[in-house]
């Protein structure tokens, strides 16, 4: 498969790429959105898009690309009394979810603080299908654990399976149909 990871601390996915590489899988990783976007771009431009994007959830750095994503995330944060935190990586998420279809392109999420990931920020086409109202974004419903993933639970041995998984996730909910 063929990975595309943005992450703004680099340090963090570093033995992550490296396994998966070692398991023949190909992994480009981008520190902001910024090079993420140009990546996701010139692959797609040249007939070789990602199987999956690995958004880090609280990626500190904008980009133009989602501007209007972000405008959404931001007044969600204030809303919650959390808009100091950055969540651009979120804001490339709703962009990818709005455009799936077009795009036919999955992506999942990764933090240290999963937490945050806000739910029904699109109330016409909630991420994820997520119309659960009840859980008011306090807590992930279990079936998108596999697409919001948990940092510390990531490792050599296993992140290739926890990448398939989501990939899996995309294919049995046929949100790319």
């Amino acid at each position: 498969m063929k990975y595309l990871i943005i992450d703004d601390i680099p340090v963090h996915i570093k033995l992550l790429a490296v396994a998966l590489r070692r398991a023949e899988h190909q992994v480009e990783t981008a520190r902001n959105l910024d090079i993420g976007w140009d990546k996701f771009k010139h692959e797609r431009n040249i007939g070789t898009p990602f199987d999956l994007v690995v958004l880090d959830l609280t990626l500190d750095r904008k980009t133009q690309a989602c501007a209007e994503e972000q405008e959404i995330i931001r007044e969600s944060l204030i809303l919650r009394d959390l808009g100091d935190l950055p969540m651009s990586g979120q804001a490339m998420g709703l962009w990818l979810w709005r455009q799936r279809k077009g795009l036919q392109q999955r992506y999942c999420y990764m933090s240290y603080h999963r937490y945050l990931w806000i739910p029904r920020l699109d109330g016409e086409d909630p991420e994820f299908d997520e119309s659960d109202h009840e859980s008011r974004g306090r807590k992930i419903p279990e079936r998108l654990l596999g697409l919001i993933l948990e940092k510390s639970n990531l490792w050599p041995d296993n992140i290739a399976a926890v990448f398939q998984n989501a990939w899996q996730i995309w294919e049995d909910r046929k949100w790319l149909r």
